[in-house]
């Protein structure tokens, strides 16, 4: 088939024209404002590899919208495990003095447990379709270099200004994804995360200057003209699934009403051509590392970490991974 390029339909070798509709049902059209999902069958999930009509459709959701949700590749069970985890974390943190929220809202950074064994689950942070996916959208030999995670805490008042992660001018190729996995399921009813699609086309012409602590978000015109065709919409993420999602992508974490937090890990992926320089932190003499190194082996992701002493990875285990120094590198693409 050949694609015509007009009025958006397809040409069939026999002439008969084809909607896309019709050539990809499960593409919502863009109007529609809807997410793409693709669901694997239990053949995929078995070999770790999407076969290409679910290539076709994550592709074609990415390019065009900036996220897909990868359905259902995680036991709902182990992340059950690490909810009730960061539920007894979370009184550790709210007691912190100085305890920084994300743009002042009731949103905190903290990190998922890697220590002891019980709590680190192969299909969370090796999981294949998820690498798969990772080096079909930025290419071979991706780097791993982000583990961390985010919780809206219950009651929200304050919702964040609509961002992109990627606050440097960047090429307009895919450099960056990250892989949101919700502990629990997430909707607008509990301040899943707004996402704005197709916005991963823009670039830092549409974002503020950094504010004193660096961080910048969309202008207020550029979200008033988006907002008049494709608002932000807050998807339903059900636990197990992955929000796939570029880096470039607008968002805003928003209020979360409900009273329950809404925890979520984030697992960051770079192209191998993109030269930053971060690593994120590993506990030492527990085996994570060795476990990671030869879950990824054979996967087309390079590993970067950096070990630390248990003591000092559990302090630093709720830090930003980007030091002020890999933010330079970061920024200045430095060679």
């Amino acid at each position: 088939m050949s694609p015509n390029g007009t009025n958006g339909t397809t040409e069939p070798k026999h002439g008969k024209m084809m909607s896309q509709n019709e050539y990809m049902p499960d593409l919502p059209a863009k109007h529609l404002n809807t997410p793409v999902e693709v669901t694997p069958s239990p053949e995929e999930k078995t070999t770790g590899h999407f076969n290409d009509a679910n290539i076709k459709l994550f592709l074609s959701g990415m390019h065009r919208d900036g996220v897909v949700i990868l359905k259902d590749i995680i036991n709902p069970d182990h992340l059950d495990v690490i909810n009730e985890f960061m539920i007894e974390d979370t009184k550790n943190e709210l007691s912190k003095e100085n305890l920084y929220k994300n743009f002042g809202a009731e949103n905190i950074q903290q990190g998922p447990p890697l220590t002891p064994p019980k709590y680190f689950f192969d299909d969370v942070y090796l999981n294949k379709l998820l690498f798969h996916a990772v080096n079909l959208y930025l290419g071979p030999n991706a780097t791993w270099n982000m583990v961390s995670g985010n919780n809206a805490l219950p009651h929200g008042v304050k919702r964040q200004p609509v961002h992109s992660d990627a606050m440097c001018n960047h090429p307009p190729a895919p450099f960056y994804v990250v892989a949101n996995v919700y502990t629990c399921d997430a909707s607008a009813a509990n301040g899943s995360t707004e996402i704005w699609l197709g916005t991963h086309h823009f670039n830092t012409e549409a974002q503020t200057p950094p504010g004193p602590k660096g961080e910048t978000h969309i202008t207020d015109e550029y979200v008033a003209e988006r907002q008049k065709t494709l608002p932000g919409i807050q998807p339903t993420v059900k636990k197990g699934s992955i929000l796939f999602r570029d880096m470039r992508l607008w968002h805003a974490g928003v209020c979360n009403k409900s009273d329950d937090m809404r925890f979520m890990i984030a697992l960051g992926f770079s192209a191998s051509w993109w030269h930053g320089t971060a690593k994120f932190r590993v506990p030492a003499e527990t085996g994570v590392f060795e476990r990671i190194i030869h879950g990824t082996k054979g996967q087309g992701i390079t590993p970067l970490m950096i070990e630390l002493p248990p003591e000092e990875y559990e302090k630093l285990r709720d830090a930003h991974d980007f030091s002020d120094v890999e933010k330079m590198t970061y920024e200045g693409e430095i060679f």
